[in-house]
């Protein structure tokens, strides 16, 4: 197996539309500014570990934060949604393996994404679920059938060949109800994220 670096993609589809299930927490300005926290706190994340996210979106707005930070960027394929992005990571990385993250981690460190890094150096597949049952990082060294979505862990633990598993606490928290920001911002690892939204939260 080749010993290639990884490219490491964070899919981000927009800031402002993001996180729509907090509509009811949060006003649509601090939802944005949750986004940005979080993309800025993966992709550095990441830049800990001894890699270089490369940001998939189709957004202006992504885009232009993305190359303001330096980051690469990948196009994001019109109307194919998160599976198309990992797809547009995987042409990008032309033969390399990839590592597809979320960016809505806020726990996340950067030895959580070394360890799944070294994994896949001696894994063809590696998956982290979430702990409602979604995958919040994947990699592989060829082609791959995504299938993101609800439940999207047991799916993509069902292909061939078997992925190694990482469950750690940075990868199965992720943002999607009220529920998941009190629990990060109750935790030491996220009180980054109540400083970063100035405590301006919905209790």
């Amino acid at each position: 197996m080749p010993t290639s670096e990884p490219l490491v993609a964070l899919p981000i589809r927009s800031f402002r539309d993001a996180f729509r299930r907090l509509a009811k927490a949060l006003q649509p300005d601090l939802r944005a500014d949750l986004a940005r926290a979080l993309a800025k706190h993966t992709a550095q994340t990441v830049v800990g570990a001894g890699a270089i996210p490369h940001i998939v979106t189709a957004s202006d707005s992504v885009r232009e934060w993305a190359r303001g930070s330096h980051y690469p960027v990948i196009a994001e394929p019109s109307g194919q949604g998160l599976n198309g992005a990992a797809r547009a990571a995987v042409r990008q990385a032309g033969g390399r393996p990839w590592l597809i993250i979320h960016a809505d981690l806020p726990c996340l460190t950067s030895d959580e994404v070394k360890s799944v890094l070294n994994l896949l150096i001696i894994k063809e597949r590696v998956v982290a679920p979430s702990y409602d049952g979604g995958t919040s990082a994947l990699g592989g060294w060829d082609a791959f059938r995504f299938r993101y979505g609800k439940g999207s862990f047991h799916r993509h633990l069902a292909t061939r060949p078997v992925p190694a598993i990482l469950a750690t606490p940075g990868f199965l928290l992720d943002i999607d109800q009220p529920r998941d920001l009190r629990a990060a911002i109750g935790h030491p690892k996220g009180l980054w994220l109540a400083e970063a939204l100035q405590a301006t939260l919905f209790y």
